[in-house]
């Protein structure tokens, strides 16, 4: 593993790709990391309920050498400024830690997204989403807000956009898209079913794909042609927490800004238009 990689943020993302045994192990590391760095193999092995040879392999597939150079990864995270770790509110916190833990978290995805920002598959998105003749984008549950408001910022900017959240909408709008459109899917895990089957159908029919997710080794980011990552600790069954809810919302901000500074003229004729047209419902 590089100085420069995060092995939290590499564990985070790697986790739909983990394997039963492998994922407790992640998960525990996740929790305690301030713990981890103090145990033996065999202690954390019976802590997550696996055997030695299981946290071997996980070490491995999260690219260190092996427990001990894990254990050097994970201290060197510990250290860090900004290392700060999720940590669930339970029934016993007071109001005042309850707020600080939800706002901790969310200021922790928005600076874990910055870091795991591939500017380069950025500049390709932007890219495509200009040229395309239309974007249609796919989502269900906590992502669709994600999605409803990436839909309300490209067609401030003129861009011919629509978000679907039911599956069988989306499955239709995959199926008519054309090698000048672009399809983009919003899911935290990474793992819905119908959202990674219509970023499927997208990809058949020609279009650009562009997922948004905050793992890059899960199966919708398999499909897409272009991952744009957030970072944002939550349960996998789940994806509407205010952590990743807001990561996904900066990342859509990122984009907005983005496609403003690409085509300034483009922008402004299109938002002066969109205001005019606001205007007209004001009393």
């Amino acid at each position: 593993m590089s100085g420069d990689e995060n092995i939290l943020l590499t564990i985070r993302g790697l986790l739909p790709s983990l394997t039963t045994g492998e994922k407790k192990i992640g998960n525990y590391v996740l929790r305690y990391p301030d713990e981890v760095v103090k145990l033996s193999i065999t202690e954390l092995a019976e802590a997550c309920g696996v055997s030695d040879a299981t946290i071997f392999r996980f070490c491995r597939k999260v690219g260190t050498e092996g427990y001990q150079d894990f254990k050097i990864a994970l201290a060197k995270e510990s250290v860090s400024p900004d290392s700060l770790v999720y940590t669930d509110v339970i029934p016993e916190d007071s109001l005042l830690t309850m707020a600080e833990k939800i706002v901790e978290a969310n200021v922790k995805a928005l600076r874990d997204t910055l870091k795991v920002l591939d500017v380069e598959a950025l500049d390709r998105a932007l890219n495509a989403i200009l040229a395309a003749n239309q974007v249609q984008i796919y989502a269900i549950g906590g992502s669709g807000v994600a999605a409803r408001e990436l839909q309300f910022k490209l067609m401030q900017l003129g861009i011919n956009a629509n978000a679907f959240i039911d599956s069988q909408m989306q499955f239709i709008s995959a199926s008519l898209l054309t090698d000048k459109d672009v399809g983009i899917a919003v899911s935290h895990s990474g793992t819905k079913r119908h959202t990674v089957e219509a970023l499927k159908l997208a990809k058949a029919s020609g279009a650009t794909t562009i997922c948004i997710t905050s793992h890059p080794a899960s199966p919708i980011a398999e499909v897409a042609d272009i991952k744009l990552c957030t970072s944002a600790w939550e349960d996998l069954v789940h994806d509407d927490s205010p952590s990743v809810r807001n990561a996904q919302l900066a990342l859509i901000d990122v984009i907005y800004e983005g496609i403003v500074m690409r085509a300034p003229q483009r922008a402004q004729a299109s938002l002066s238009k969109a205001d005019e047209a606001s205007s007209t419902l004001q009393v």
